[in-house]
């Protein structure tokens, strides 16, 4: 059995491909079970089980909610959830407001502390209603002025971290407890943990990685808002992370699961169906989810 309960559409503001496309690819990835997970909306996943069907490729309906925990921004993944459900159905339009009034204050941070330039205007109308962030990134790490900027050096060609760049840039510069983070009021962890159950699903912590890595006090944290597993296999992880999460969540007796995040050209390493893991036990999680699912 070949999953990945971790992808993206257009309809995500960062990811590539159309639905159908991404069917496709799923097709020739040769998956039999995915989950189209698109950040705060499931715009897409009826489409997604229709094209889908035509590869005889199982679609679990899914969510990315884009939420604020201990003070960070934490991505919550909700499987199963009636995707007609209110709250979902309105969720991505006030998302996008707020992170499109945020994108002019990170602007303002960039240009303060490395003394640059930036055409906001430019970057929002390339962007073309997807996320200008990765514009802006792109852009200021590429402008030939900016190529003296030590801090810079790795995110450009054939540099350490230019295998993602604007990803990278982001979690290692810009996220939590940086000086380029900017607060947006997303909804609650809990908060949103809670909406998948009523709409029916379970909430699963999604790509832990450096925030929750040997944190059990946060992990805890996490437990007691009541998720009900942990991404443990991600591309952000590297091979001892995902041990670390899939032996915690054993011990926790959390469910189990494992996804790319496939974008497409925003997150040009990742590739669809692949996240880390290699043994014989997709199968067994993958049962445990189901029948949680449907209890």
């Amino acid at each position: 059995m070949k999953i990945d309960l971790h992808m993206h559409s257009c309809y995500s503001a960062d990811g590539e491909f159309s639905v159908a496309q991404l069917a496709e690819k799923a097709k020739e990835a040769q998956l039999d079970v995915i989950a189209l997970s698109d950040h705060d909306t499931t715009a897409g996943v009826e489409e997604m089980i229709q094209k889908a069907a035509a590869y005889h490729i199982e679609v679990i309906p899914a969510i990315e909610c884009s939420t604020v925990f201990e003070g960070m921004d934490v991505h919550l993944l909700g499987y199963g959830i009636d995707i007609h459900d209110p709250y979902f159905h309105s969720l991505g339009a006030h998302i996008k407001k707020m992170m499109d009034d945020a994108l002019h204050e990170r602007v303002v941070k960039l240009e303060k502390k490395y003394g640059v330039k930036i055409d906001e205007k430019r970057c929002i109308e390339e962007a073309n209603g997807g996320n200008a962030y990765f514009n802006i990134i792109t852009s200021m790490l590429n402008d030939p002025a900016n190529a003296h900027i030590e801090d810079f050096r790795p995110y450009q060609a054939n540099g350490s971290r230019s295998d993602s760049p604007v990803v990278n840039f982001f979690w290692d510069k810009a996220h939590a407890g940086t000086d380029l983070f900017v607060a947006v009021n997303y909804p609650s962890f809990k908060e949103s943990v809670e909406k998948i159950h009523q709409a029916g699903g379970i909430a699963v912590l999604a790509h832990p990685w450096i925030q929750f890595y040997e944190k059990e006090d946060l992990l805890e944290k996490a437990i007691a808002c009541g998720i009900d597993g942990i991404e443990a296999f991600s591309n952000y992880h590297n091979a001892e992370q995902n041990a670390y999460f899939a032996s915690y969540a054993k011990k926790k007796g959390l469910l189990i699961t494992c996804g790319s995040d496939f974008h497409g050209k925003n997150k040009p390493k990742i590739m669809m169906g692949e996240y880390g893991y290699h043994g014989d036990e997709i199968d067994e999680w993958l049962l445990r989810l189901k029948n949680t699912l449907n209890q």
